[in-house]
């Protein structure tokens, strides 16, 4: 599917068609982020969550916050930065390839 489909289908789609996209694209992106092909089951719940945020927040993407008669909401940079550590930390034990990215010098 196109992202010119994508992006008609979340303004004026059905429900079940505006969060089958969400859920695709959050997905997509996780699965980059722990350089995968599919996301991996203990992490589910991260895709799981995101999606729900993304998904309430249509129509307001790009917003940094959002305030209408005393409620305030203000929005990350990533959808997954709090759930950065844990990403991380499936990368450092499951990829053979991870490198600790701390290096020890020693002069005589």
């Amino acid at each position: 599917m196109s992202i010119i489909d994508d992006v008609k289908k979340l303004l004026n789609g059905t429900l079940d068609e505006k969060l089958e996209i969400v859920e695709r694209r959050t997905k997509e992106r996780l699965s980059s982020l722990v350089k995968l092909d599919n996301v991996p089951e203990q992490l589910d719940y991260i895709s799981y969550e995101v999606t729900l945020k993304r998904f309430n927040r249509i129509g307001q993407e790009g917003m940094t916050s959002y305030t209408q008669e005393g409620l305030s909401m203000v929005f990350p940079d990533s959808d997954f930065s709090e759930y950065q550590q844990e990403i991380d930390d499936f990368i450092k034990n499951n990829d053979p390839n991870y490198s600790n990215r701390t290096s020890a010098a020693r002069f005589f």
